[in-house]
């Protein structure tokens, strides 16, 4: 039988008009707005059905919708939270393995990469049919966004041969052997290089416009320092040949700092090939109220 919530508006200059809120309708709204995308909205009439219908089984599934809904939203510390409250508040739901899985992903996204690590551990170890794999692969993940590319390669290995996912993780692998191919600019060159002429060092980073800015402010100083100390204005000159010192020796760390930066910059678009190559993406079934996994593969 259904349960119901009535409302009764204050009574105005008629009778008072009467709405009626029943649970499973009021569920299946908030899943609608779910399904469609429409996040925000779906997360109040969550709201609103675990607080007409606090006794109900499905208030469990509301709280995990919520915290799945800031998830899709890309609200990362809203999602956060909210997980974090449900795996305290649940700690025995069937529902624990995904609370714990999107926990990991919020991590990831906030850049807590270690939380996150511990996270997918926890999914592992649960043996979720649906989410075990999906950890592993993202474990893999974390450790590529830390840079740490064997572990990363290792952890690909370990996605099974029957999931969904082993292709993607097998491709992924793959590639990463070639990481130490990437090319890349030695910062002790760069700053050698700043060292001898300023504005080189930024020139050998594929950074033109910093490498004129370098040359053009390092030479007006010489220029100056020159020109006062040849008029004999020794004060002036000191003054300005004080500053030149500054001038040269930040253009010799910025062309080292450059040089950092593009190997940073090197491997961050490589791992971004990596991700289009082989993305992977959630969706959710409406009908079933399920999620099941996209994943495309592009050569």
């Amino acid at each position: 039988m259904a349960i119901t919530a009535v409302l009764i508006p204050p009574v105005m200059a008629r009778a008072a008009e009467t709405y009626v809120i029943e649970a499973d309708r009021q569920f299946s709204f908030a899943e609608a707005l779910f399904a469609e995308g429409d996040y925000y909205r779906a997360i109040s009439e969550y709201k609103r059905f675990i607080y007409f219908f606090p006794e109900k089984k499905l208030v469990e599934t509301c709280n995990y919708r919520i915290g799945e809904s800031y998830y899709r939203a890309k609200k990362w510390q809203e999602a956060l939270e909210t997980f974090t409250i449900f795996i305290i508040k649940y700690p025995t739901s069937p529902m624990i393995p995904g609370a714990l899985y999107f926990k990991g992903m919020t991590q990831s996204q906030l850049k807590l990469y270690r939380d996150a690590l511990s996270s997918f551990e926890e999914v592992i170890k649960s043996k979720s049919n649906e989410f075990a794999s999906k950890a592993v692969y993202q474990s893999a993940t974390v450790h590529m966004e830390m840079g740490e590319w064997q572990k990363a390669r290792e952890t690909f290995s370990l996605v099974p041969k029957d999931s969904q996912l082993s292709k993607s993780a097998s491709i992924i692998a793959s590639e990463l052997l070639h990481i130490d191919d990437l090319p890349k600019k030695s910062p002790s060159t760069a700053g050698t290089l700043a060292a001898i002429l300023p504005g080189a060092g930024h020139l050998y980073t594929e950074r033109p416009t910093d490498a004129l800015v370098a040359f053009l402010l390092n030479g007006a100083f010489l220029w100056g320092a020159v020109e006062l100390f040849r008029h004999e204005d020794y004060v002036a000159g000191g003054i300005v040949t004080f500053f030149e010192i500054g001038w040269y020796t930040g253009n010799i760390y910025s062309a080292v700092s450059s040089a950092h930066k593009y190997n940073k910059k090197t491997q961050e678009d490589f791992i971004e090939r990596l991700k289009e190559t082989s993305s992977v993406s959630f969706q959710h079934d409406r009908k079933t109220s399920s999620n099941y996994l996209i994943f495309s593969l592009k050569f």
